[in-house]
């Protein structure tokens, strides 16, 4: 019974938002096999050999090069997982934790913040701003639509954080 109290409790305390969503398989596959390439073809500029050395071909193929490099980590940071960001709502101990995914499941607290510090709370269907006395942003995270918008505001009332 504990198990399942804790496990009910954990989830409403949670505003499910992720920032960054991952691509497909056959995606992030292919902008790893495109991005190497690139990276091995702006490399291999400089071993093929040319009529002549003038300083108008080197700086051709500097930037050819340079261009091509930078296109290929560009792409094979398509297949990298980005990180997902979670809002929890700790009741207990009247705080906002912001939760950052990292490889293999594991979860570590980013930002801590006292619902006493919390002045205002914006809420759209794209984005979760939470503003302090002064006007400063403390969190902004993106949000996946209009439910989690409505999961969003939901949980701040639940909290007497949103005003109703």
């Amino acid at each position: 019974m504990v198990a399942l109290t804790n496990f009910m409790e954990e989830t409403r305390s949670r505003v499910a938002t992720v920032e960054g969503k991952g691509h497909s398989m056959p995606i992030r596959a292919a902008s790893v096999i495109f991005g190497f390439g690139f990276i091995w073809a702006g490399t291999g500029i400089w071993l093929v050999p040319g009529l002549d050395m003038t300083p108008n071909v080197l700086l051709a193929k500097m930037g050819l090069s340079i261009l091509m490099v930078t296109a290929g980590v560009g792409m094979t940071q398509i297949a990298t997982e980005k990180p997902r960001m979670e809002l929890h709502f700790d009741a207990r101990n009247r705080q906002l934790l912001v939760y950052e995914s990292l490889p293999r499941g594991r979860k570590h607290v980013t930002r801590s913040i006292n619902y006493e510090d919390i002045a205002r709370v914006d809420v759209t269907d794209t984005l979760l701003q939470v503003k302090d006395d002064h006007g400063r942003e403390l969190v902004s995270m993106p949000l996946d639509g209009p439910h989690a918008r409505l999961d969003a505001i939901a949980q701040l009332r639940s909290q007497a954080i949103f005003p109703a």
